[in-house]
């Protein structure tokens, strides 16, 4: 198993990867997360790790959320549409997703549905804020559930 490991992990970020795209950079590395559902009905305290991979033109991370969820995604910079294609999969299911920056946020939109987010509204160098929303008829935003995570 050691060789598939090595086959996969990277250094770091490949230099074909152009910097202003560099969008997740930044979460390489082990998290403390602290995660709660909507009005804090479900909290849990987790972990995140983020590494890069594919020979640093991917980032993929594991997510744990004992006795709730553990997930992984995998991250890969597409250069023709300068955007991440995203896929994340946990026991039973599989979600794809599309990453662009708008601002300082950036937003990973449901391929099948415009209206469900996932959002790193910000991401700094020993912390970050993540939500799953859902875009309303009248443009608001409904946080389902959210993550605050500090490096561990």
């Amino acid at each position: 198993m050691q060789g598939f490991y090595e086959a996969l992990a990277s250094e770091r970020k490949n230099d074909a990867l152009p910097e202003a795209f560099n969008y997740f950079g930044k979460l390489v590395g082990s998290w403390k997360i602290h995660y709660a559902e909507g009005g804090n009905a479900r909290a849990i305290e987790g972990e995140w790790h983020f590494s890069w991979v594919l020979e640093g033109m991917a980032i993929q991370d594991v997510i744990i959320l004992p006795d709730y969820e553990y997930g992984t995604s995998l991250r890969i910079y597409n250069p023709d549409t300068h955007a991440w294609d995203v896929a994340y999969g946990y026991t039973g299911k599989i979600i794809r997703l599309e990453a662009r920056k708008q601002g300082e946020m950036v937003i990973l939109t449901y391929t099948g549905d415009e209206n469900r987010k996932w959002v790193f509204v910000k991401i700094d160098e020993d912390r970050f804020h993540w939500q799953n929303v859902t875009v309303k008829g009248d443009g608001e935003w409904h946080i389902n559930a959210e993550i605050f995570a500090e490096r561990a």
